[in-house]
């Protein structure tokens, strides 16, 4: 998660200046976890639920561009079909997807260490292992994994919720992303 980048979403997404100017951004780019779950804090505070989901959204560590080879080699097979496939190659980085009865799509990560589920985030897994954190912190890794579905599905995705996840839930949860398909 990154303050700047998210600071660049928040107004690109129109957020009201007035609103922007009760934030309390970080002086410079070396974010501690600390300060990052004190943002997050304030964008629970400051923003509706739809201008977290629509700003979280767009975050994500490790957007690299990817292969263009996965989709070529599967345009004609349904969603569903595409779905086992890309579960089937067990990489990190698309973590393991379920299309939902309702049309929608959950995204799951689900490490676990001595039977606790644990957070991929690794600026995260620096803190307490007691320390719990907000949804709207793991919205950075529902962008994450919506910019590497859609372009390996090709699919639009729109960020429906965070469910749950390991640091909101003392371990107790794995990590799921709620997505609409459009």
């Amino acid at each position: 998660m990154n303050i700047l980048e998210i600071k660049q979403t928040m107004i690109d997404k129109g957020i009201p200046k007035e609103v922007m100017e009760q934030f309390v951004f970080p002086e410079s780019k070396d974010e501690t976890p600390e300060e990052k779950i004190a943002f997050v804090n304030q964008m629970d505070n400051l923003l509706s639920k739809v201008q977290i989901l629509s700003v979280m959204e767009e975050q994500g560590c490790n957007k690299n561009e990817p292969t263009a080879v996965f989709m070529l080699k599967l345009k004609d097979k349904s969603i569903g079909e595409r779905i086992k496939i890309l579960n089937a190659m067990g990489i990190n980085e698309f973590a393991r997807s379920r299309l939902n009865d309702d049309g929608t799509l959950s995204i799951f990560w689900d490490f676990e260490e001595n039977g606790k589920y644990i957070c991929v985030c690794p600026c995260m897994n620096t803190l307490s292992k007691s320390t719990t954190v907000s949804l709207t912190y793991c919205g950075c890794c529902s962008g994450h994994v919506k910019y590497h579905i859609e372009n390996s599905l090709g699919v639009k995705l729109r960020l429906k919720e965070t469910v749950s996840s390991p640091i909101s839930s003392n371990g107790e949860k794995q990590c799921e992303h709620l997505f609409e398909i459009i």
